[in-house]
């Protein structure tokens, strides 16, 4: 009987130990911990999956960048009476292309809409010209006193945007162009009789470029050339001096508005607009805008 008892035991033993042996090349306290990771390891995935979904949704959330450009001059052209200022398209005979413009309210603020015409879907949209005549908007008299100007643009993508990987948005693109005009008081000659200087002028080309927003607002602004030759700059008195504000070409239909054109004298104080005032004379806004220089 003893034997029995004793032969059973032994076998009870040999089966415990032959479950709690660890595996062959490791420990028990390998084991143990091996075992204990792999409890542990879906907790530490959740952790990270839900870290890297934070992270991917703060990459995709991208403010759009602010409209405010900054103070505006009391004596801006701000478009807010509904006139355009004497702009409109400049003549055929270039590369102009056909443009609309109509003053609108652009989300409680009124600009001079630009929207360009296309014929042939094919092609990119063309250069437009809209052109300013500065005896109407300013004082003749204050007119040679122009040596900077500062014009808001914003732009705002029409349709969608094809990128080079197939990926398609609507997008500002790009806003390539330039602040021209006429600017000569006197037209010298050379010995051959030839104009030594040219009346048209380049005050200023822009470069500015939006390929992640349907929308983006830029303050562009230039001193006159006046500098480049001596009789360089805006003639005063001359009813056929201009500013002309040029877009290049772009592939794809965006429209863009102009806002708070100003016009300063040398020595930093805006010149105050005319346009449409009876009798065609300056309006003391000049005075507010030396006290807000103050």
């Amino acid at each position: 009987m003893k034997t029995k008892i004793m032969i059973a035991l032994l076998a009870a033993l040999t089966l415990c130990g032959c479950t709690a042996a660890p595996q062959p090349g490791t420990s028990q306290t390998d084991a143990e911990s091996s075992a204990a990771e792999t409890t542990a390891a879906p907790e530490e995935s959740d952790e990270a999956s839900e870290e890297s979904s934070e992270e991917s949704s703060e990459e995709e959330v991208k403010e759009p960048p602010s409209r405010d450009v900054g103070a505006v001059d009391p004596n801006a052209i701000t478009f807010e009476d509904g006139e355009m200022y004497s702009g409109h398209q400049m003549g055929e005979g270039g590369d102009e292309a056909d443009i609309e413009l109509s003053v609108v309210d652009f989300e409680g603020d009124k600009k001079l809409k630009v929207h360009v015409l296309r014929d042939d879907p094919s092609s990119d949209f063309g250069v437009p010209k809209i052109v300013f005549n500065l005896p109407k908007m300013i004082d003749k008299a204050r007119i040679g006193d122009i040596a900077h100007i500062s014009v808001d643009f914003t732009c705002v993508g029409n349709e969608l945007w094809k990128n080079d990987d197939g990926s398609e948005a609507v997008v500002v693109g790009n806003f390539l162009g330039a602040l021209a005009g006429n600017l000569a008081s006197e037209k010298g000659k050379d010995a051959d009789g030839n104009i030594t200087q040219n009346t048209w002028a380049t005050h200023f080309e822009f470069k500015h470029e939006d390929w992640e927003f349907p929308e983006h607002t830029w303050r562009i602004e230039t001193d006159v050339p006046g500098n480049k030759i001596p009789a360089n700059g805006y003639a005063a008195n001359d009813d056929g001096t201009t500013l002309v504000i040029m877009r290049w070409p772009q592939k794809n239909d965006a429209d863009f508005y102009i806002d708070n054109i100003t016009f300063y004298d040398k020595d930093g104080k805006s010149i105050p607009i005319i346009f449409g005032k009876e009798g065609g004379e300056a309006a003391p806004a000049e005075d507010a805008s030396e006290e807000a220089a103050e």
